[in-house]
């Protein structure tokens, strides 16, 4: 099994030799062995050889007949074969579609989970080695585990920061409740004060504003008169937020690339995710539940449209991570209006986005070992996130 993993890794990475002779080996050590075969057979379709593509798709049907993997595979290699062939993600989503959205997560021909190369030893290697300060804060974000040196070095570097999406990801990392408290709070003047200077080139935004306003502040420490006034100025701004998911994506995936840096596509869009901001999203519910209960009646309604704004925006983006934190501030609005109806719409935003990613989940597309699959896939999620996840269920195209 440990070749078929390492076959499908590297057939994911787009290293083609190496995965067939991994691929080579698991068959060697097993006769017959089923998922090793379909690790060929997605190798052979990646490499646009598509007899040998059909050759293992026909021994496997003879082998483990019925397969639902293999109709799905079938259909990718007669699209790929088409004179103007349909993308890889629509190709496979029509034809997941088709046969009903089968749930593939048990599936015993379909390669284990496969996780992405990069561990810590390689990112510090990369690291070390990055040729500018935007590539090393890109590698920065991405350690699972912030170090203080790490957190040093950014938060030297966030006076530097032109890229308002890097600087709330900034924000993520040096908010970690993981760092000492020393690192935390030396961060926060100096947070502030870029956030200040960047929000001026975006008047009409708010997640530059709100951030400010948060930086520093405790969970359980409740709004005071002061920020409430400035909570209130920021909810009447007409977006949310200055950039796209998409940029930061692309630019991401572009440096990761040209630094070899392995799943760059994954590291990408994890990049992206972190400088959405949701930490500080999350330090706002918490601390508005708080204030809540220190309220007056008309205190709290006026709160309530606050968050209400902030979150109705929130959920105007293209992200899943923006949409669930934008339905829960409405959520909370909601109840502080005593507005039911509102709260239930809330609610049913979230619950049907839930429900898309659930079902999203049945195609296995983490476990499926065709690099543009899964690239054009990926890349048609940072385009809008909460747009493919609906076409999953049958509402819509993949954008």
């Amino acid at each position: 099994m440990q070749h078929t993993r390492l076959a499908a890794q590297a057939a994911v990475e787009g290293e083609l030799k190496r995965a067939r002779e991994e691929s080579t080996a698991a068959l060697a050590e097993v006769s017959g062995h089923a998922s090793a075969l379909f690790v060929l057979a997605c190798i052979a379709l990646e490499a646009g050889d598509y007899r040998d593509a059909q050759d293992v798709i026909a021994r496997l049907e003879a082998m483990a007949p019925g397969h639902l993997e293999l109709r799905i595979l079938e259909r990718l290699l007669a699209n790929q074969r088409r004179a103007a062939p349909a993308g890889w993600g629509q190709a496979f989503l029509e034809a997941w579609t088709e046969l009903g959205r089968p749930d593939l997560q048990e599936s015993a021909l379909l390669p284990e989970f496969i996780p992405s190369a990069l561990d810590e030893p390689a990112l510090e290697s990369a690291w070390n080695s990055a040729p500018s300060s935007r590539e090393r804060l890109t590698l920065a974000l991405l350690f699972p585990n912030p170090s203080e040196t790490h957190a040093r070095w950014v938060l030297q570097h966030v006076p530097e920061i032109d890229d308002s999406s890097l600087l709330v990801a900034a924000f993520d990392l040096l908010s970690d409740q993981r760092l000492a408290v020393s690192v935390r709070q030396e961060a926060v003047p100096v947070l502030r004060q870029r956030f200040t200077q960047l929000a001026g080139s975006y008047p009409q935004a708010m997640r530059l504003r709100l951030f400010h306003l948060l930086a520093g502040t405790e969970r359980d420490e409740s709004l005071d008169p002061q920020e409430l006034d400035q909570l209130e100025a920021i909810s009447v701004l007409p977006t949310w937020k200055e950039d796209s998911f998409t940029r930061p994506f692309l630019e991401s995936r572009r440096g990761l690339k040209e630094m070899a840096v392995p799943g760059s596509g994954g590291a990408a869009f994890a990049i992206a995710e972190r400088a959405l901001g949701h930490r500080g999203v999350s330090l706002l519910l918490r601390r508005a539940a708080v204030t809540r209960e220190r309220l007056s009646e008309d205190e709290r309604r006026r709160m309530g449209r606050m968050l209400w704004r902030i979150g109705s925006q929130l959920t105007e983006q293209s992200s899943l991570l923006e949409h669930t934190m934008g339905a829960l501030l409405m959520a909370s609005g909601a109840g502080s209006l005593l507005h039911g109806r509102n709260q239930r719409e809330a609610f049913a935003r979230e619950d049907e986005m839930h429900a898309a990613v659930m079902t999203s989940l049945r195609a296995a597309l983490d476990r499926w070992p065709l690099r543009s699959l899964s690239e054009q896939l990926l890349e048609s999620r940072a385009r809008s996130e909460v747009t493919w996840l609906r076409a999953f269920v049958g509402k819509g195209a993949l954008p």
